[in-house]
């Protein structure tokens, strides 16, 4: 068992055709980053869950190791670019950036009406 459970979300509409994947990997430096960190996180969450044109999001904490994955599901680039450009993603990425010890962020072409999940987006990542 985890110790913090994965934050799954899946929209209510799946939108039309395939979408976009965004896979995102953050390794913090510092073990004190951790809540701060999290909290973020969160409110980073709850922005995308309203967002226009974002379909899906999972979020996995590992706090212990000091990583962070994202997996999110949108209807097109056009939806993620206005997203990252908001706050807080958009600050919040602006307070992280010298906190991170690795970042990485791709994106990849999605399955029409299938939810991604961690588990597929390690498939994608490989």
């Amino acid at each position: 068992m985890p110790l913090i459970p994965d934050l799954p979300w899946t929209a209510e509409d799946v939108g039309d055709g395939p979408g976009v994947v965004m896979v995102t990997h953050l390794h913090l430096r510092r073990f004190r980053d951790i809540p701060a960190f999290f909290r973020d996180s969160l409110a980073i969450r709850a922005q995308t869950m309203a967002a226009p044109g974002a379909r899906s999001l999972y979020l996995r904490a590992q706090p212990l190791a000091r990583h962070f994955t994202t997996v999110s599901w949108w209807d097109d680039d056009a939806a993620v670019h206005a997203f990252v450009r908001t706050d807080p993603h958009r600050a919040a990425m602006r307070r992280w950036h010298a906190g991170m010890r690795e970042f990485s962020n791709r994106s990849h072409p999605g399955t029409e009406g299938v939810v991604p999940t961690l588990e597929t987006a390690a498939a994608l990542s490989a």
